[in-house]
This record gives structure tokens, sequence and C-alpha cells, in this order.
């Protein structure tokens, strides 16, 4: 089993998650996005583009359950 399994399976499970656990995984992955991309903390591109990825699966499923974010 991977080490990263939980993020590995992160989109296959974006259906079954409640919208609390939704906005919960939202906010982590806009959180990790902008800290991996921010200037002085060790800039990582390329794992800002994996987070931003993780946020737009997310952004999809909740706008695909007729749920807008604020």
């Amino acid at each position: 089993m991977s080490r990263w399994k939980l993020y590995d399976n992160r989109n296959a499970e974006l259906t079954s998650l409640t919208v609390e656990q939704l906005r919960e995984r939202r906010e982590l992955a806009d959180r990790r996005a902008q800290q991996a991309g921010a200037r002085g903390s060790g800039r990582n591109p390329e794992a800002a583009r994996d987070w931003r990825k993780k946020l737009q699966a997310v952004e999809e499923e909740l706008l695909r359950r007729g749920i807008e974010e604020s």
C-alpha cells in the first residue's frame, strides 16, 4: 500500500463525501496550493499545480451537486 494512498485516491472518492467533507478538502487544497507557490518558503511549482488540480476536482464536485461556493 502506498504511503500516499489517501492522496492518490483523493479524486476517486469525492462522490462519496459529504458536503462538509468536500468543503474541508477544498480549504486544505487551497491552503496547500498557496503554500507550495509562495516565495521564500520553499516554492514548489509542481506541487502547487497538483494541489490546484485537486482543488478544481473538489470545486467541480460541489458544482455537480448544485452547491455554490462563495
